[in-house]
């Protein structure tokens, strides 16, 4: 069987604009941490989406285990994880009348990154 490869012509699609996009978003991750993975991107905008989100509803959005979203949110704190310092985006606190959870928000560089993502995404003249 023969396969196609779909060219530009056949998508109709200018890949200059979405793909320097693209790029501008992750130089903005990466201005908190050079070294971010995909899931600890997704963490923090389901966090600037969602103040408050627990780690449980982090884990269903990213779908990656519960101890996974854990070692995030603590590096993502000012708690850092083995050995790691924090990177000091995200707090940590416990969700009222529910001692088992902790709700996640952004604060400092954590705000102005989800801010600066979502003008790259929604503003058309950046």
């Amino acid at each position: 069987m023969k396969k196609t490869i779909a060219t530009k012509a056949d998508t109709n699609i200018e890949d200059g604009p979405w793909v320097e996009r693209l790029a501008l978003l992750i130089d903005e991750f990466r201005k908190i941490n050079p070294d971010i993975t995909a899931n600890q991107m997704l963490v923090l905008l389901h966090i600037g989406h969602k103040p408050g989100i627990t780690q449980r509803e982090l884990a269903e959005a990213v779908q990656v285990k519960d101890g996974t979203i854990s070692r995030i949110c603590a590096l993502m704190s000012e708690r850092g994880h083995q050995g790691r310092p924090g990177l000091n985006v995200v707090s940590i606190e416990p969700v009222p009348g529910d001692f088992r959870s902790k709700g996640q928000r952004l604060v400092g560089n954590g705000r102005r990154l989800y801010a600066s993502i979502r003008k790259l995404m929604t503003d058309p003249s950046t």
